[in-house]
């Protein structure tokens, strides 16, 4: 068994599991080179924590072994070469007790690219969760790298669904399109809205991505922290949050949201179109979110925006959207 030879393995070079209190520090430094140009706000906060957590030094390697969640957050393998680690992969669970677990932090150092090193990270990592009792394993790719898709397809990967991370510099001046003879309103804050926002999001999303990120009803009922964030946003210096329906016969075909930015952030849109209305609305709609956008804020704009909705990314690079990468969702049943 991979994991089981890679625990015994007490060399200076090859593959060996990780040890927070010895490799964090490491891997922090091969995340950085290998994902450099992927690496969202979100990601650069996660990876300053990486480095702090590293500097725990003897404590860190007390929790490692005191708790069982905390082993299960920064689990995984090194491949060593020389005393330096040039390649990781993180295993973790998905929950508490999940059967679901999620592979990522794929990485190897340029130089000892093309060595099978990636592979048989990946082989210890599934051997690791065969050993948890894991039943499925997710993770995440770009889906121009061709050598990682390679690698994950021959595994027993299957690709799921994709999302487009698509920006636009600075926002032009648009004059909102009409959506006449169709009802465009402001999002209430009621129960009813509520519920025909859930309903439009099942009816727009596929079932195999609900089955991977369950839809939510609570998801979808805006409240009074909704309020205070939007009151929160003008009083650092950023407009309120828009929020559209394009309404018919007591349903909702469409929603677009233009959240504008805070001092330096980034604003940000989100669209969700019925499947039978794609196609047809798309612009209209995200020239409203613009249109509003460009009265508080002309910063960067960013979206993410699913790829079984090809009308919408379209529409968004009609408006002068690039696309920057877009990230596969691969599964496999263990």
């Amino acid at each position: 068994m991979v994991a089981v030879i890679a625990r015994r393995k007490t060399e200076s070079s090859g593959l060996r599991p990780m040890e927070p209190a010895r490799d964090l520090a490491g891997v922090a430094r091969l995340i950085q080179a290998a994902f450099a140009d992927d690496l969202d706000r979100a990601g650069r906060a996660a990876l300053r924590e990486m480095r702090s957590v590293s500097r725990l030094g003897p404590l860190l390697w007390w929790l490692d072994r005191a708790s069982v969640e905390f082993g299960d957050l920064l689990s995984g393998f090194v491949w060593v070469e020389e005393g330096q680690i040039v390649g990781n992969v993180t295993v973790s669970r998905a929950a508490p007790g999940s059967h679901r677990w999620i592979i990522s932090n794929v990485a190897v150092a340029e130089p000892y690219q093309g060595r099978g090193i990636a592979r048989a990270l990946m082989d210890a990592a599934i051997e690791l969760i065969r050993e948890g009792h894991g039943r499925i394993v997710t993770l995440q790719v770009r889906d121009d790298n061709a050598a990682a898709l390679h690698i994950y397809r021959t595994m027993g990967f299957q690709e799921i669904f994709g999302t487009a991370h698509l920006r636009l510099d600075r926002v032009p001046t648009v004059r909102p399109l009409s959506l006449s003879p169709t009802r465009l309103r402001p999002r209430r804050f009621t129960a009813a809205d509520a519920r025909m926002d859930y309903e439009l999001a099942c009816a727009a999303t596929p079932e195999p991505v609900q089955i991977e990120r369950p839809i939510r009803l609570m998801r979808y009922r805006l409240g009074l922290e909704h309020r205070l964030a939007d009151w929160f946003r003008r009083l650092a210096g950023g407009g309120p949050t828009l929020r559209l329906v394009q309404e018919t016969e007591d349903r909702f075909d469409a929603t677009v949201i233009a959240e504008p930015g805070t001092w330096r952030g980034e604003n940000r849109i989100s669209l969700t179109v019925r499947p039978s209305s794609r196609g047809l609305i798309e612009r209209e709609l995200i020239s409203h979110a613009l249109h509003h956008l460009a009265r508080w804020s002309q910063r960067v704009t960013k979206v993410r925006h699913p790829t079984y909705h090809p009308e919408g990314i379209q529409a968004f690079k009609a408006f002068g959207f690039r696309e920057i990468r877009t990230l596969l969702w691969m599964k496999r049943e263990l």
